[in-house]
């Protein structure tokens, strides 16, 4: 997207002071892809290749597939492994040919797509039969949009949420999308992908927490909770676990 290449606007630098949710991406990562190996993965729309070393480890060549230009540069600055290829490309079109995949991920790529059906289709062109996908999306069903909701009495919507967020100094604003888990799942199966594990992801995301508990400890926490706290869509971040339906 063209705000990730405005020379004001820095994705990095975005990411300092979130070490708790960066790694609980990884946590999530790790969990979902215990044991699993593969020969040729990609992570799409993986930016400067912050969550890519997670997948590279597990994968003989893994592509990072990026829109901005910007990104890209970063990440061959940032990525010195052998088997990581970078690539221009998109969630709606990857540029990769049909069937070429073991695994794909989508990490902080959804909240910026209303209509998923077109992203899942494509994943389902890329990925070999039973080859694997991890999605994540902003969660609309988590616990502070229920506690709203029971407040002010409006319903949430199995509908995309549109909300908007400051872009740049130059305040540009984006769109940002929160979806809700059970119209998620549904466009998976609709796109031939069977759900196998679902997780919810930055469960203690809050600046006082961050403030008054040791990293260490919430990260203990957060492992804890991935699981548990899935049964209930609890976190503003849920990741999933899916495999393509051999036809």
């Amino acid at each position: 997207m063209a705000h990730y290449d405005d020379p004001q606007f820095s994705y990095t630098q975005y990411w300092q002071g979130r070490e708790y949710e960066h790694l609980s991406e990884v946590l999530a990562l790790n969990k979902l892809l215990q044991g699993l190996s593969f020969q040729k993965s990609a992570d799409i729309g993986g930016g400067f290749g912050r969550l890519t070393p997670a997948l590279a480890s597990r994968s003989q060549t893994t592509y990072l597939i990026e829109p901005s230009a910007k990104m890209r540069r970063l990440a061959s600055k940032s990525l010195r492994s052998k088997n990581v290829e970078i690539m221009a490309g998109s969630a709606a079109r990857t540029r990769l040919p049909d069937s070429s995949l073991d695994c794909a991920i989508l990490v902080r790529v959804l909240h910026h797509i209303p209509n998923l059906q077109p992203i899942f289709s494509e994943l389902t062109r890329i990925l070999k039969p039973n080859g694997y996908l991890v999605i994540e999306f902003a969660n609309s069903l988590n616990f502070k949009s229920r506690l709203k909701s029971f407040i002010s009495g409006e319903p949430i919507f199995p509908t995309p949420t549109d909300l908007r967020s400051l872009a740049s100094i130059r305040k540009k604003y984006i769109s940002f999308v929160n979806h809700h888990p059970q119209t998620v799942l549904k466009t998976l199966r609709l796109c031939r992908f069977a759900p196998l594990r679902v997780l919810s992801v930055s469960n203690f995301r809050s600046p006082l927490l961050k403030k008054i508990v040791p990293l260490q400890m919430l990260l203990l926490l957060e492992s804890a909770s991935q699981t548990i706290f899935s049964k209930i869509y609890f976190g503003p971040s849920i990741f999933i676990l899916a495999q393509k339906i051999a036809q």
